[in-house]
């Protein structure tokens, strides 16, 4: 299925990747961004299709059509193809996200997203990074209150690599002693700094005085103490019931045609575990 959506023509371009193609493109999406969950899934969809547009520096964009593509293990992504540069970006997300970190170890989805890339499968941290380093692949993590967050841009030619080295990734993260240590340390760092930034401090008051009896209250990078209780099996655990198909949202953009892609879905998320229904607490009203 492809939806079209038609943006005006930009006749004086940027030449630094298109400041106005953004902004129009942006407007043209907003009927895609809804409220909650799915709000913020179509707009990391839109921020893939803002790429595609934008990597045409100078080519006035026209169109941009978005496919909807389901691979032969049942995967679905929405794709937008742009094969005038050789690169291809994927985002993807998995619901649950730092509100469903235990109480008592808050900081859980935030640490693991420092450490997902921090060595998988045979690799340790030091060869997987420098395999991404060597193929100029960026792979990279974050949470958020509501999702677990990744983000891959690869060469077309690096492709297959850079998909086998996602399904790595998520499907067989090691969690070794020295990267959990070394995490652990930045994350802390981060934690003192944020105690003394004025901006900080008020926005994790508001959450908290807002939602007094929800996880939304909790701040996503935990405290120094529940960071310290958190251990390589802790984060196995959360990667086991976190990276579910049940809870996957794949887009991408770039130089990839929906079949290859269907192929490439299935290498990257094909191994990963159905998932179960998960408690998904909805926030009440700001207080």
């Amino acid at each position: 299925m492809m939806t079209p959506l038609v943006l005006p023509p930009t006749p004086n371009p940027s030449p630094r990747g298109g400041g106005e193609q953004r902004e129009i493109l942006q407007k043209s999406l907003s009927p895609f961004m809804g409220r909650g969950w799915g709000g913020v899934l179509k707009k990391h969809l839109a921020n893939l299709v803002v790429l595609a547009v934008c990597s045409l520096a100078a080519i006035p964009a026209q169109a941009v059509e978005i496919q909807r593509v389901i691979s032969d293990g049942g995967i679905e992504a929405w794709l937008v193809e742009q094969h005038t540069v050789p690169l291809i970006a994927m985002d993807f997300a998995f619901r649950g996200g730092a509100k469903l970190d235990p109480r008592e170890k808050i900081g859980l989805a935030n640490l693991a997203s420092g450490l997902i890339d921090e060595g998988a499968g045979e690799l340790d941290s030091k060869a997987f990074q420098q395999r991404l380093e060597e193929l100029a692949i960026r792979l990279k993590f974050n949470a958020s209150r509501d999702a677990f967050y990744g983000s891959l841009q690869t060469l077309t030619e690096n492709r297959d690599e850079a998909f086998r080295l996602t399904r790595l990734a998520l499907s067989s993260p090691r969690f070794d002693a020295e990267p959990i240590e070394r995490i652990k340390a930045q994350v802390l760092s981060g934690l003192q700094q944020s105690a003394e930034d004025p901006d900080e401090i008020a926005a994790k008051a508001w959450f908290q005085t807002a939602f007094p009896e929800h996880p939304y209250g909790r701040p996503i990078e935990g405290d120094a103490q529940s960071v310290a209780r958190i251990d390589a099996a802790d984060l196995r655990g959360f990667a086991a019931r976190q990276f579910a198909r049940r809870r996957l949202v794949v887009s991408v953009a770039g130089d990839i045609a929906a079949g290859a892609l269907k192929t490439l879905l299935d290498a990257a998320f094909g191994g990963l575990p159905v998932g179960q229904p998960h408690p998904d607490p909805a926030p009440t009203a700001p207080q």
